[in-house]
């Protein structure tokens, strides 16, 4: 089980890889820099309003650690981590397709943040990204 979530996670992330560098490509930007976390952001928010049209990409709000994550939220905590597990462990447009079922904007929300959180610290431990100063 462990080794199919580990193939599971590999193709997710290089999925997410190629779309940030046809990302870069597109704005003419440089593909071989790390990618910044708002980049990861946007690619997986793309990927939730594909499926939800009507959903809204947020601005990101800095970490700056003086606001609460909404994902931290206890009414929603547990629903967001399972929807995060999903995308980890079968695929992420799955775990898109179950939060966009729900219709709930604060979860998908929270959702969202969450993944981003942890695909970042994924890429992060890739060395794909740079730590912040």
């Amino acid at each position: 089980m462990a080794e199919q979530t580990s193939e599971v996670l590999e193709h997710q992330i290089s999925e997410l890889q190629r779309q940030l560098a046809a990302q870069r490509v597109e704005k003419g930007a440089d593909t071989s820099a790390p990618y910044e976390r708002v980049e990861v952001h946007a690619v997986v928010g793309e990927q939730i309003q594909q499926a939800m049209p009507s959903y809204q990409i947020p601005v990101p709000a800095p970490s700056d650690g003086s606001s609460v994550p909404s994902w931290q939220d206890p009414a929603l905590a547990g629903s967001v981590q399972g929807l995060v597990n999903v995308a980890f462990t079968q695929s992420l447009q799955q775990a898109i397709n179950q939060a966009v079922k729900t219709e709930n904007a604060a979860l998908i929300d929270a959702f969202h943040d969450l993944l981003v959180d942890q695909l970042h610290q994924e890429l992060l431990n890739r060395q794909k990204l740079e730590p912040a100063p």
